[in-house]
């Protein structure tokens, strides 16, 4: 049985998730922990010891599950779930001239590997290759050249990368926890794999990722990736303008935009007060207006959109999204947030449920793992004929049911 584990270290919690091998292409999710993140801020570690730990704890609450089930396994890798700022998406044209008259596979092959050779600057790692459409001569939009005339074949990539040493930082912290890093995968394009169908890729997805310190989103359409990139904007912000506006602890801001906030002005019908407890038992609770508390979260939020939409109108996708947007991480919680998406950008928008793999049907919110399903769907694609756990006996590969 083909077996993988996926790690995302965010900046409010890190999750692990394993999964194994169903019948055909299908995957399932076997378990899954997450608990809170510390030493994390804007997708970023600032203390490897205390990431160390949170990674270490995560790891415990696996195999407690596990143990509850009778199963023992020791998770030795996983492949990282990364996203953050650093993360960078860069368009780039390979070619090759066509040996004969008419594009052969051999023709593919050197534009792909001439492609695939491109040297990223030193402090560079590469998440991703996305290859997205094929051009003869001046012919563009190819999907398949093969047996077609021509002198020149080219391919149109997206080669996403991010900061090596962030990237190491990771590594360090999980190996630290006795977790070896398989390969680093970008979180926005693993989500968009997790929940987009074919079809809608074709049709014009856009899958927004909305994470606590960033938000990653990906485009797709005519079935390829047309664009991705992150947004220096996500859920952590929205708190820190809370506590700022309101002077709260940041406890009482993340609690006032889970339990009372909406991304839209005056949705939320009741009392036009909302209570926030003292923070201590010698504070007094006090009430603020629940129509400034929208507004500060809307103008946040309204900036997010505002720069994702200036970034789809300058690639010519914002009117092509025909199936609509897909939100997945932990902002897709957010009250109110699918209607704000669907005013600003104009189209339809959907929470990005988990399609393409099983197993977290159960979780009230499980779009917020996304990313990682997405992850382990790679893992099960990609590597298919190997395992990445060992049983505690030692080397031999084993999953003990």
């Amino acid at each position: 049985m083909n077996i993988y584990a996926a790690l995302e270290i965010g900046t409010t919690r890190t999750v692990l998730a394993v999964g194994e091998a169903v019948a055909g292409e299908r995957l399932k999710v076997s378990c899954h922990a997450e608990i809170p993140s510390v030493g994390v801020r804007k997708s970023q570690i600032l203390d490897i010891n205390q990431a160390t730990r949170s990674i270490r704890s995560v790891l415990r609450e696996i195999e407690r599950k596990q143990n509850a089930l009778n199963n023992t396994i020791s998770i030795v890798n996983a492949f990282l779930v990364v996203s953050g700022q650093h993360v960078k998406a860069d368009n780039y044209t390979g070619q090759a001239v066509i040996a004969s008259a008419k594009v052969t596979a051999e023709d593919i092959n050197t534009v792909i590997h001439k492609t695939r050779s491109l040297a990223l600057p030193r402090d560079r790692e590469l998440l991703d290759f996305a290859d997205r459409s094929y051009a003869v001569d001046d012919m563009c939009g190819i999907a398949d050249p093969k047996g077609m005339s021509g002198s020149v074949l080219k391919l149109d990539t997206i080669q996403i990368h991010a900061d090596l040493n962030r990237i190491n930082d990771a590594r360090t912290a999980a190996g630290d926890a006795h977790l070896e890093i398989r390969e680093p995968l970008f979180a926005a394009t693993c989500a968009g794999d997790a929940v987009l169908s074919d079809l809608e890729k074709r049709n014009g997805a856009l899958v927004l990722d909305i994470g606590g310190g960033s938000t990653g989103f990906a485009a797709y359409s005519d079935g390829y990736l047309a664009c991705t990139g992150v947004i220096g904007i996500g859920g952590d912000h929205i708190t820190n303008d809370i506590a700022h506006a309101f002077q709260t602890t940041q406890a009482q801001a993340e609690e006032l935009k889970i339990r009372e906030a909406s991304a839209i002005i005056g949705a939320n019908e009741g009392d036009p007060r909302v209570r926030i407890p003292g923070s201590s038992p010698l504070m007094d609770s006090r009430t603020i207006s629940r129509l400034a508390l929208d507004t500060v979260v809307n103008a946040r939020l309204r900036e997010l959109f505002s720069i994702l939409c200036e970034k789809l109108e300058h690639a010519s996708l914002l009117h092509r999204m025909h199936a609509g947007a897909f939100i997945t991480g932990g902002g897709a919680a957010m009250r109110g947030i699918d209607a704000l998406i669907q005013r600003e950008l104009g189209m339809p928008v959907r929470v990005g449920k988990p399609v393409n793999v099983d197993g977290l049907g159960e979780e009230r919110h499980n779009e917020s793992f996304a990313a990682v399903a997405g992850a382990l769907l790679y893992a099960h694609r990609n590597y298919e004929e190997k395992s990445i756990l060992k049983s505690i006996f030692g080397d031999l590969l084993k999953w003990k049911k």
